[in-house]
C-alpha cells in the first residue's frame, strides 16, 4: 500500500508516468526522457528560443515533436523539459493543435498580458497544464514509490542526501531538493533566494502543519542568516548551523522576543550556475 505522501488518482500525472515506465518496462536509473520520446514516436530537436522558453510540444499534421532551447546548456534541465512536453503529449495532446512556434509564443504573450477576463481565463488554464506537465516530469525521472524508498535508506538527510539522489536520478538540485522536501518525513523546507530575497520555496508536511514557522515569498533574508554571507560575498562553500528562528520564520503563535528563544537547522550552499542559494532548513 502506497504511503499517503505518494498517493495518486488513477490518470493524474503521476499515474501517468509511471504507466509509463511500466508499459515500456524501463527500470534502469537515471531515466533517459530522449529515449520515451522515440517509443512514443515523437522527434526532439533543438532551436534557439527566447530565454523564458524552455521547450514546447508542437504537432505538424498527425506527426508530434518537441522543441528544445539549444540555449539549454544543463543536461538535467534539458532532460526536464522533454519529461515536460512528454507530459502534455500524454495528458493533453488532444488540445494540442498545429500552428507555427511564432503563433504559439504569440498566445502566450497575450495570455500572459491580457487584462480581460478572458485574458485571466487563458493564464489560469495556462499555468493549471504547466503545473501538470511539471508533476508528470518529476514524476517520470524520480518516480515517488522507488525515490522515498530511496530516501529512507540514506543515512544522510537535508543537502548531502539530495545532493546524492540528484546524481543518483540524473536530475538538477533545484527538482531534486523540491521532491526530496515534499516526500520527507522531517519537518523541513527549501529555500531558494537570489540577491537576498527569497523566490520560491518548498515543505514538507510536518513544516506545512507547523504553527510557529511559515515563509513569504518575496520576503528579504534576515542579515545575519547564513544564507546572507552568500548574497554579499563572503562565503564560497557550506555553511551550517543553529539559527534563531525568527532569521527565516514568522511565528504565528509566538511574539517576535518569543522567537529568538527557537533556533532552526539551516544548512545553506550557492548555486553557481544560477547564482541562487540554496537553503535546507529543518526544525528538530
Amino acid at each position: 500500500m502506497l504511503s499517503s505522501r505518494i498517493r495518486h488518482a488513477k490518470g493524474s500525472p503521476a499515474a501517468k508516468a509511471w504507466g509509463i515506465l511500466r508499459d515500456l518496462r524501463i527500470q534502469d536509473f537515471p531515466i533517459n526522457p530522449r529515449q520515451i520520446a522515440a517509443e512514443l514516436g515523437i522527434v526532439v530537436w533543438e532551436r534557439e528560443l527566447p530565454e523564458t522558453c524552455d521547450g514546447w510540444l508542437m504537432q505538424v499534421g498527425s506527426a508530434y515533436g518537441i522543441l528544445i532551447n539549444a540555449r539549454i546548456r544543463s543536461e538535467a534541465r534539458r532532460n526536464f523539459t522533454i519529461a515536460h512536453e512528454i507530459g502534455h503529449y500524454l495528458l493533453e495532446r488532444d488540445t494540442v493543435r498545429s500552428c507555427s512556434l511564432d503563433e504559439r509564443l504569440n498566445v502566450l504573450v497575450a495570455a500572459q498580458e491580457c487584462d480581460t477576463e478572458e485574458g485571466r481565463l487563458q493564464k489560469q488554464a495556462y499555468l493549471l497544464s504547466e503545473q501538470r506537465a511539471n508533476r508528470f516530469a518529476v514524476e517520470l525521472l524520480m518516480p515517488s514509490p522507488i525515490f522515498l524508498a530511496d530516501l529512507c535508506s540514506l543515512q544522510q538527510f537535508g543537502l548531502p542526501a539530495i545532493t546524492k539522489l540528484a546524481s543518483q536520478y540524473g536530475t538538477s538540485l533545484t527538482s531534486t531538493a523540491i521532491h526530496y522536501t515534499r516526500l520527507s518525513d522531517l519537518i523541513c523546507a527549501i529555500v531558494f533566494s537570489e540577491a537576498g530575497v527569497i523566490r520560491y520555496f518548498a515543505y514538507s508536511n510536518g513544516f506545512r502543519k507547523n504553527e510557529n514557522c511559515y515563509l513569504v515569498s518575496g520576503q528579504r533574508l534576515h542579515p545575519e542568516a547564513l544564507a546572507s554571507q552568500f548574497s554579499h560575498g563572503s562565503r564560497v562553500s557550506d555553511i551550517m548551523d543553529d539559527v534563531p528562528l525568527n532569521y527565516w520564520c514568522q511565528p504565528k503563535n509566538l511574539r517576535l522576543n518569543e522567537a529568538t528563544d527557537y533556533s532552526i537547522i539551516e544548512h545553506s550552499r550557492r548555486i553557481p550556475r544560477t547564482n541562487q542559494v540554496i537553503t535546507f532548513l529543518h526544525l528538530p
